[in-house]
């Protein structure tokens, strides 16, 4: 596993060689949130308010590159910024959800989408949607838990799941799913093991121009997690068996999870 450890201003230092950084060198669409980076987070949605441990978390910037910041403007639903035991995460308790503006998606049919997160209530909870609602909307994805499963949905106009069972509420886990539409092919993994293949059709084209919804269904709306997010990367590749790993060992370091 790559070392991981968090400085007082809660910003990462990698001493294995790996930054997620590095996986939109080559102009890669996506994003990278990272809650242990304190820097990055402001408590309004307008950008302003240094994030604090405890306190609310309105707007949390994509280090990816790519400019796709989270925000909430209602004051009520947005995560907590939590600490334990070193390590950070948002914590959203059912009622709480953050939102990008549109990310322009379709120029590929290649999905990767990775989060570190626990889930420790019940019913159908969203850790990442892109759209509103991906039953609903061609060229979308959806990383969700449920009390006893966590699954990886991608859809370009026929909707697959790849589903992970056995994996019961509360429960803290490294997910990890890729897609390609036109080649029928889903990948889901939890905690470094695959855990669904399907070969369902995907039907046609490519991903969409929605925005991500995180911790939440559209805006907070509905499908809220209960639970936290210790991380999240989004990216419009089938990323490799090696950037899998990295991302599944950086993911690891940030949650505490033993792969």
């Amino acid at each position: 596993m790559y070392g991981l450890g968090v400085n007082k201003l809660g910003v990462t230092n990698v001493s294995g060689g790996f930054n997620p950084l590095s996986l939109f060198a080559n102009g890669e669409q996506g994003a990278w949130y990272d809650p242990s980076d304190l820097s990055s987070m402001k408590q309004l949605s307008n950008g302003t308010v240094d994030a604090a441990v405890d306190s609310p978390v309105g707007y949390i910037e994509d280090k990816s590159g790519n400019g796709n910041t989270a925000i909430q403007a209602t004051a009520n639903d947005r995560p907590t910024l939590r600490e334990a035991g070193g390590l950070y995460y948002l914590e959203f308790s059912g009622a709480q959800g953050l939102q990008t503006a549109s990310v322009d998606f379709r120029g590929t049919d290649e999905m990767t989408v990775a989060s570190a997160c626990r889930k420790t209530g019940t019913g159908n909870q969203v850790v990442a949607e892109l759209s509103s609602n991906v039953g609903t909307n061609d060229g979308t994805f959806r990383l969700f838990g449920t009390d006893t499963i966590w699954r990886y949905t991608s859809r370009g106009d026929s909707l697959v799941n790849g589903t992970a069972s056995g994996f019961t509420s509360p429960n803290t886990s490294v997910l990890a799913g890729t897609s390609n539409i036109s080649d029928d092919q889903l990948t889901f993994r939890v905690d470094g093991t695959q855990e669904a293949n399907p070969t369902t059709n995907q039907g046609t084209g490519n991903y969409g121009d929605y925005a991500i919804n995180i911790g939440a269904r559209n805006n907070a709306a509905s499908l809220q997690l209960t639970g936290f997010i210790y991380s999240m990367v989004i990216r419009n590749v089938v990323s490799s068996a090696a950037d899998i790993s990295n991302i599944e060992n950086y993911l690891a370091g940030k949650s505490g999870v033993t792969l």
